[in-house]
């Protein structure tokens, strides 16, 4: 049997700072209205440099979370986010150095309004830390048997994710660095959705990654495939079925309910689609691949086709 990934749990104030930022940037609901007023400044001031940079600017804000959890220090994230984004190459440096200040700034806001900001992000993480601990393991490996059909390779879970905690202001959040074996996640003390509890989503994050890793070995060592389909082809197939694998796991662990499973919700709360027609094309694909199993792969390629992919 594989071994299930061990999480290293850490809390990140610093990743706290730019996902607090990067949500008031883009407009995304907020739950905490003083926080997303003291940030509104700084973010504007951002935004408007990087629109006459004519940087993405959504694109720019995903891109600078993400170099965050694999490049040394802010300065470097951000420089590699601007590229990332459009941002002219003669233009990085200046652009760079204005969006930072305006991130001290964020940095100084977020401070004020927890000023215990560490301590709080101690307490808040310990109860999914503890879920964690009770069924984690099993979740994982409930996972990698639906993917493999009970032949889960050893290889497949990778053996060590780091795990970073953020101050919540979405309702529950969270993303991945497949290269670097990373999750973040709101440190949520409770469920929004019973149906779909936190724990379900830092698996399904775990999961992602494991996916992509796996899709990076094989695109890698097969950069000229045979076949019409390359592995890298289904991974947006990919991110929707991991959901209903993860959701059914969690049924069989009693953590959700098992019928009808809580797909469209999961869809929706993990941050993929609020279209509803999507999550009910997911939830008939899971339905039909349970009453006629057929190997994950040929799964994929329908599930890409029903969900135009």
């Amino acid at each position: 049997m594989a071994s299930a990934t061990k999480i290293r749990w850490k809390i990140d104030t610093a990743l706290s700072t730019l996902h607090l930022a990067h949500s008031v940037a883009v407009g995304l609901p907020c739950t905490d209205e003083k926080i997303e007023a003291a940030l509104v400044p700084y973010v504007t001031e951002v935004n408007n440099r990087l629109l006459s940079a004519l940087v993405d600017v959504p694109v720019f804000w995903e891109q600078l979370v993400h170099e965050s959890l694999c490049t040394d220090g802010l300065p470097n994230a951000c420089e590699k986010a601007l590229a990332n984004s459009g941002c002219n190459e003669l233009q990085v440096d200046s652009t760079s150095r204005g969006v930072l200040r305006q991130l001290d700034e964020c940095r100084i806001a977020v401070a004020r309004r927890f000023p215990r900001l560490e301590d709080q992000l101690l307490l808040r993480a310990q109860p999914l830390k503890e879920r964690w601990d009770t069924v984690g393991v099993g979740l994982l490996n409930l996972i990698g048997k639906t993917i493999w059909n009970d032949t889960t390779p050893t290889s497949w879970w990778p053996a060590r994710v780091d795990g970073l905690f953020v101050q919540p202001i979405r309702g529950g959040d969270g993303g991945f660095h497949s290269e670097h074996s990373t999750i973040w996640i709101e440190a949520m003390l409770t469920d929004v959705e019973p149906m779909v509890p936190e724990v379900l989503r830092a698996a399904w994050l775990v999961t992602r990654v494991a996916i992509e890793q796996h899709v990076m070995k094989k695109s890698g060592t097969s950069p000229i495939s045979t076949t019409p389909t390359k592995p890298s082809d289904l991974l947006p197939a990919w991110k929707f079925a991991s959901v209903a694998i993860t959701m059914h796991a969690g049924s069989q662990l009693d953590l959700t309910r098992p019928n009808p499973l809580a797909i469209n919700d999961a869809i929706r709360i993990w941050g993929l689609s609020d279209d509803i027609s999507l999550g009910e094309s997911v939830a008939k694909w899971w339905d039909e691949f349970l009453a006629a199993p057929v190997p994950l792969p040929i799964a994929l390629k329908a599930l890409a086709k029903q969900i135009a992919f």
